[in-house]
């Protein structure tokens, strides 16, 4: 081996013992971070030493989708969600738990057949952004208006901002013209 190309195999040998303490392979694969089904080879997307945190976040909030959002069971939310947590959506920033169980009740009153279906995840630091599809039957009183019986599909948007396991804060955007146009509540584009 020439003298000059050690340093190449040390940085590279040392990139992958990081990318192998942070994940598996296929976790790994899955976001990106290897080469074309190759796990022993480093990309050029720089490292971070926070991979781990986020990565590790990303896992909360798989768990958060596919656990508590389907059933929004307080019990899960006291797993998953801060006390404290601060909330921004619809123009309004709201604080706390209990405020938070009350939003998702009063959703699944709305809409009993509710599904948020993730449709990206991305995790960085502590920060992991999710686009949801949701669906479910329009049932009960939303946004000021009563339940029309009527289907409806709508994208969202969330940042969610973990702290030692648990969400602190969401920022979240729901196609509110979507929804109210499907519930029949204001006139569809032509």
């Amino acid at each position: 081996m020439r003298r000059d190309t050690k340093p190449a195999v040390v940085v590279t040998a040392l990139g992958m013992l990081g990318l192998a303490a942070f994940g598996s392979g296929a976790a790994d694969a899955a976001d990106g971070n290897t080469v074309s089904g190759s796990s022993t080879r480093v990309t050029a997307e720089p490292v971070s030493w926070n991979h781990g945190t986020a990565q590790l976040n990303k896992r909360i909030m798989q768990r958060f989708t596919s656990e508590f959002l389907p059933t929004g069971d307080p019990a899960l939310a006291r797993k998953f969600i801060s006390p404290d947590i601060v909330m921004h959506f619809g123009g309004q920033t709201q604080q706390g738990r209990e405020t938070y169980l009350d939003i998702v009740a009063a959703n699944m009153k709305a809409f009993p057949d509710l599904k948020w279906t993730v449709e990206d995840m991305r995790a960085e630091g502590d920060t992991v952004a999710i686009r949801y599809t949701m669906t479910g039957t329009h049932e009960g009183p939303f946004a000021g208006v009563e339940g029309t019986g009527k289907k409806i599909h709508a994208e969202s948007f969330a940042f969610y901002r973990l702290s030692r396991g648990k969400i602190v804060e969401e920022r979240a955007q729901l196609d509110m013209l979507s929804i109210l146009q499907q519930m029949g509540a204001i006139p569809s584009a032509a």
